[in-house]
């Protein structure tokens, strides 16, 4: 079935449920594609008429960011839901790790993308998408300064800290492989980076 709805039409829950569909089915296609996969390729397996579809997207950078966007928003929510604010630094940095990792698990096949087709973007794009990135990285500086001030942690560099712990999660994405070798799942690759992080940064 073919959803179609006026630029203005629907609540902001039926914009993002579209908005949703449309990164979803961009990413199936482009993996199975590349970026050859047209708009209305896209509006078909998502389920949606063209013309709301290029609501959305209009040509391949559009599409790299909406996929981009849709995975730093699920991350966001789920910290914002789980994370205790007043609970000790370490409690919320793992329950922060936890929140960012499930999301690079369930949607591996699109962190791939993302590390496979960014740097075919314009400049604009590229900084778009780097900041996006960044946004993720300031939510796990941000806990660690704060465990950093309380005397709960000690590190150096936070900042670095930080994209360590963005990087090691994308590497369950890109390197899964290897940990498959190893016979080692999600869940154990989970408890063993929150282990390698929280013996890191503790005092």
């Amino acid at each position: 079935m073919v959803t179609d709805k006026p630029a203005g039409g629907g609540g902001d829950q039926d914009l993002e449920q579209m908005r949703d569909r449309v990164a979803e089915a961009a990413a199936r296609l482009y993996e199975r594609k590349g970026r050859s996969a047209s708009v209305d390729e896209i509006a078909q397996a998502a389920g949606i008429s063209v013309p709301v579809t290029y609501q959305f997207v209009k040509k391949p950078a559009d599409i790299m960011l909406l996929i981009m966007e849709r995975l730093q928003a699920k991350f966001s929510l789920g910290v914002m839901t789980s994370v205790v604010e007043g609970a000790p630094a370490l409690d919320r940095l793992l329950e922060a790790i936890t929140q960012f990792y499930r999301v690079v698990e369930t949607d591996a096949a699109k962190v791939t993308l993302v590390y496979r087709d960014s740097l075919t973007l314009g400049k604009a794009g590229r900084t778009r998408i780097m900041q996006l990135e960044r946004d993720v990285v300031e939510v796990f500086k941000a806990i660690l300064d704060d465990g950093v001030a309380s005397g709960e942690f000690r590190v150096m560099d936070t900042d670095l800290a930080a994209y360590d712990i963005v990087v090691a999660g994308h590497s369950w994405a890109l390197k899964r492989w290897h940990f498959k070798k190893r016979d080692m799942n999600f869940e154990t690759f989970l408890i063993r980076q929150q282990a390698l992080f929280a013996a890191m940064v503790r005092v």
